[in-house]
């Protein structure tokens, strides 16, 4: 799925030429593309996707870009996605898109009004971007295919630059290109002679239980099994399984099994080993596709413009997608369980013993109204604070910083000012949730086949969002869900910690205190790789392969010598470069550092930005 593009004009007798758009898509890539006056609609995607949906009655065309599972159960008439949000805009019902189960983006034009209007769904799990003038407005998914439009400046946004090398993502409606919006979650944009309009059709908001935790558990597993059958059907349907919990919940939950494919850098790899034998205790094919990790430079370019330059490029899920693509037009993927069900991103408490943090199942103590800056400080970042303080010039930090904490505490203070606080951790994530940088790899599983996230689908949501903030940190209940779909699953060691799934947490930090014992005594050791540059799990060492890779030291090379054209006036080129040298000498570790300006190098290059 790629996605969404078009243009309206003010001018209701003008011509909407969105050639320009249409010619940013690449070879192998369905375009198709309504030219009428006064706007112009348009839908990409892959030969054979099935994520997008189209409907036209007299003046009003819609175009919809991802899927609405059964909305004959919205409107028994409905067809499909496109045909339901005509009819519901007809009926001046699109407020009902609140009950919509999918991850979709929509954009309808209503002729006889000359009214352009855009959707984003309940997470904008697929993303909007626009950008207008006083001529019009242009949109699209993709930024690189809004940046078609020649009347677009390809101008650097600061504090969007600003956010991506701190937080590794954009804030809110944020983008790094100067004038350039993101339509926001569940928001509804209309564009007509009167100017633009953005309202909400939902909020995102967590509510008391009406369970405890076993009941919990069972309604967990019975919505997994639910959102599974919806997001399983079709012979071609693949499942991205690593050796971690939640690609195996999702496979646990599916009747109808995917195809399973799993990513490595060696054949020998514990996490691949582990991968297959999930994949047969639950008698699901499995594919391997091995990546070396120097390969995955080459596809740098490509990877930075699916994600838009928005967060670091995954580069190394992009490396293997195109042979998944061969046999699965549909991936299914378990992100999104970890931040939600098991409480990843919330503050929690850590065990700091032996110069390493062990992260406890209990939440952090907060202030009793905790503000911006507060949670600011305390979110996974990219770079250490320390290093950012480094690379900015001084005459930009206050602006740097205090611009970032004053978008959060415009964004985040539904939550912050809520009887839960905490939730405004999660909520950093979900009331934007393409934009967040754990959805790297979903970007570049979108640039090549067809997206489907059972985290996102309404009866997981929902059981999620009744699930008080302890309840997630410590996980239990997920566990128990996981234990009722599959038992032997979920005896099955778990690739991050290698000790067994359903291990009470307590427990399971015992045995990882007492394995580092044995390692510091020299009576265990790490599982052997056959470099530095691989890893054990299934991602590169970067730290590694930056430094010693040929062919990425060659271009670290190249990026400093070319630093004057990515500071914008930001950075402090001379620091940048010393961190530069720090690491590819072995001085230093940048990884988190030097990842970010790869992709933001790669993007400035691609995007033909300028300051």
């Amino acid at each position: 799925m790629i996605g969404l593009f078009g243009l309206w004009r003010r001018d209701a007798a003008a011509p909407a030429d969105i050639a320009a758009l249409t010619a940013r898509h690449p070879t192998g890539i369905a375009v198709e593309s309504l030219a009428l006056q006064g706007a112009g609609l348009g839908i990409a995607a892959h030969m054979h996707s099935r994520c997008l949906s189209r409907a036209r009655q007299d003046d009003i065309a819609v175009f919809v870009s991802g899927e609405i599972f059964e909305a004959e159960k919205l409107d028994p008439q409905a067809k499909d996605a496109a045909d339901l949000i005509l009819r519901f805009y007809r009926e001046n019902k699109l407020d009902r898109l609140a009950e919509a189960n999918g991850q979709f983006a929509a954009a309808l034009y209503d002729g006889g009004k000359h009214k352009l209007v855009l959707i984003a769904d309940r997470l904008a799990s697929v993303p909007l971007h626009y950008w207008s003038d006083d001529q019009g407005l242009v949109f699209a998914t993709q930024l690189y295919t809004l940046l078609g439009e020649p009347r677009i400046p390809r101008r650097a946004d600061p504090l969007g630059l600003a956010e991506l090398f701190t937080l590794q993502r954009t804030i809110a409606d944020h983008t790094p290109v100067q004038g350039v919006k993101a339509l926001p979650a569940a928001h509804i944009l209309q564009q007509d002679r009167n100017g633009i309009s953005l309202r909400p059709y939902w909020h995102l908001h967590w509510r008391k239980p009406d369970f405890n935790r076993s009941e919990g558990a069972e309604r967990l597993a019975a919505a997994l099994r639910a959102a599974l059958t919806r997001q399983s059907d079709g012979q071609d349907v693949g499942l991205l399984l690593s050796g971690g919990l939640d690609s195996r919940l999702v496979l646990a939950a599916a009747d109808r099994k995917p195809f399973c494919w799993t990513t490595a850098s060696f054949e020998d790899n514990p996490e691949l080993a582990l991968a297959r034998t999930v994949a047969a205790g639950l008698h699901a094919q499995h594919r391997t596709v091995l990546v070396d990790p120097a390969e995955t430079l080459a596809i740098q370019d490509e990877t930075t413009r699916d994600g838009g330059g928005m967060f670091p490029a995954s580069t190394s899920v992009a490396a293997f997608m195109p042979r998944v693509a061969q046999e699965s037009s549909i991936c299914l993927t378990g992100h999104g369980l970890d931040y939600t069900l098991r409480g990843y991103y919330l503050p929690s408490r850590f065990l700091r013993l032996g110069g390493s943090n062990t992260r406890l199942p209990m939440l952090a103590e907060l202030p009793t109204r905790p503000d911006a800056a507060y949670l600011f400080n305390r979110l996974r970042q990219g770079p250490p604070r320390s290093t950012i303080e480094r690379i900015v010039r001084p005459a930009r930090q206050a602006d740097w910083f205090g611009g970032q904490v004053n978008a959060l505490s415009n964004w985040l203070a539904p939550w912050l000012n809520s009887d839960e606080p905490v939730n405004a951790w999660d909520a950093f994530i979900l009331a934007q949730v393409s934009k967040h940088y754990a959805f790297t790899s979903m970007a570049a599983v979108r640039g090549h086949t067809d997206l489907r996230i059972p985290a996102f689908d309404i009866d997981v949501l929902n059981v999620y969002l009744s699930m008080p903030p302890q309840w997630r940190v410590e996980a239990t209940m997920t566990q128990q869900a996981m234990r009722l779909l599959s038992p032997e699953i979920a005896r099955l060691p778990n690739a991050n910690t290698g000790f067994r799934a359903d291990l009470n947490s307590w427990a399971e930090i015992g045995a990882l205190l007492g394995r580092a014992a044995l390692r510091r005594l020299g009576l265990a050791s790490r599982p052997q790789t056959p470099s530095d540059s691989h890893s054990a799990g299934s991602w590169q060492n970067l730290t590694a392969l930056f430094r010693e890779d040929p062919a990425h030291r060659a271009h670290f090379t190249a990026i400093r010598g070319r630093l004057d054209a990515l500071s914008f006036g930001l950075f402090d080129t001379d620091a940048l470069a010393a961190c530069i040298d720090e690491h590819l000498d072995g001085r230093a570790k940048h990884t988190k550092l030097l990842r970010q300006l790869l992709t933001h190098d790669s993007w400035v290059r691609v995007f033909g930005i300028a300051g």
